[in-house]
């Protein structure tokens, strides 16, 4: 369940982590490797403490979420959070960086593919 009370307090940060999470849940297991890879590539001129707040938000609502309201989710806010072309960009490159193996059968980069099809599409 979507809790917009939540959502509609969140930043751009709060959305990225929400799609890295996504990518990495695509085995239904959200491993600690991927979080700390998560806070350290995409986060990593954070304060550690702040990064850990930042999971937490994101993480507490994301595993509400079932996997037809997080592609929704996704589709449905991608141009409130993503606004302009260079912040597209950058978010494909982060996302793009997390993907371990680029290949048509594997779930992560499905996921990928799905999530940038999203944002190229935005106006």
């Amino acid at each position: 369940m979507i809790h917009t009370n939540v959502v509609s307090e969140w930043v751009y940060e709060h959305y990225l982590f929400y799609l890295f999470l996504c990518i990495a849940d695509c085995d239904c297991f959200i491993s600690d490797e991927e979080v700390q890879e998560i806070k350290q590539e995409a986060f990593k001129h954070w304060p550690s403490g702040s990064v850990s707040a930042l999971y937490k938000s994101v993480h507490t609502e994301f595993i509400s979420h079932s996997e037809e309201e997080k592609t929704k989710f996704i589709s449905d806010n991608a141009a409130h959070f993503l606004r302009t072309p260079i912040v597209r960009k950058k978010a494909i490159q982060h996302l793009e960086k997390m993907v371990s193996t680029q290949d048509g059968d594997n779930e992560e980069y499905v996921m990928f593919r799905y999530i940038r099809k999203v944002i190229n599409t935005l106006k």
